[in-house]
């Protein structure tokens, strides 16, 4: 299964949509790139937010479409994952304070 953003893009949200037309809104947090792939690592939008309680990170593959549009997947190899949370969580050190 799939997850697109097409428009509704902002600053930092970005509207996701599966394959069943549902939507769920994300917060943006960064892209990585391992192995020249694009990764996207996004948490869950709350409207009310409650900054020390972060329990679910997403990290997506981001593949360009033929027509210019671009989808989020899941990513299936543990190991790509484990890289790319590795790199999100070196390069933004000063923002978060991440628990291993």
């Amino acid at each position: 299964m799939s997850e697109n953003f097409e428009n509704e893009m902002n600053e930092y949200k970005i509207d996701l949509f599966d394959d069943e037309g549902n939507k769920q809104t994300v917060i943006h947090l960064d892209t990585v790139q391992i192995d020249g792939q694009d990764y996207v690592v996004c948490i869950p939008f709350k409207e009310e937010e409650d900054e020390d309680e972060i329990d679910e990170v997403f990290i997506l593959k981001m593949i360009e479409r033929e027509d210019g549009t671009y989808e989020l997947a899941y990513e299936e190899d543990l190991e790509l994952l484990d890289r790319a949370y590795e790199e999100f969580k070196a390069r933004n050190a000063d923002e978060f304070d991440f628990e291993d």
